[in-house]
């Protein structure tokens, strides 16, 4: 893959270019309080499987989590140097936070991205890339999404981007 090669980059938020040091065990904590289960594996798959009234206040309850960590986020350097590489293409962003969190996020470390897609987009990796390559009209293998899991790689591959691992350890 060579730069020009490239008409949009998609990035990730939290372990790509930011860590947002929410609280997950008290998190998880009142998820299963919400629930009222003992066990809770996953968050994103606790909201999708809730009832319509449980999920909305396991939305709310996550992005007041989100909220409370924003003063503490940390900058990932990695991610902010490709950020910069690509900052002459077209950017989106894709996210698990809130909209609401995510925004704060973008205006506290001077970001811009042509559009963000959050979960009140999509709970689905996948489903958030391919929609921003249909906003951009641009075939997956012109597109390049960057991310820091291997979920985020499998995302890529199977919608057929390419794909650069930010190792989200350094600041």
């Amino acid at each position: 893959m060579r730069k020009g090669e490239i008409k949009a980059v998609i990035f990730d938020l939290d372990g790509t270019l930011i860590r947002l040091p929410i609280d997950y065990r008290r998190l998880f904590e009142e998820f299963k309080r919400i629930l009222r289960r003992e066990d809770v594996q996953s968050i994103v798959e606790a909201v999708m499987e809730a009832g319509e009234r449980e999920r909305r206040e396991l939305l709310r309850v996550w992005t007041k989590a989100e909220l409370e960590a924003l003063p503490n986020i940390e900058i990932i350097k990695d991610g902010i140097q490709l950020y910069h590489k690509f900052s002459d293409k077209r950017l989106a962003l894709v996210t698990l936070q809130s909209r609401e969190a995510a925004e704060k996020i973008l205006e506290s470390i001077n970001l811009n991205f042509d559009f963000i897609l959050t979960r009140e987009d999509n709970l689905s990796r996948k489903e958030q890339i391919i929609v921003a390559l249909k906003r951009f009209r641009v075939p997956p293998k012109y597109a390049l999404f960057i991310g820091d899991h291997e979920r985020d790689r499998r995302a890529a591959e199977e919608v057929g981007c390419n794909f650069i691992m930010v190792e989200g350890k350094n600041r």
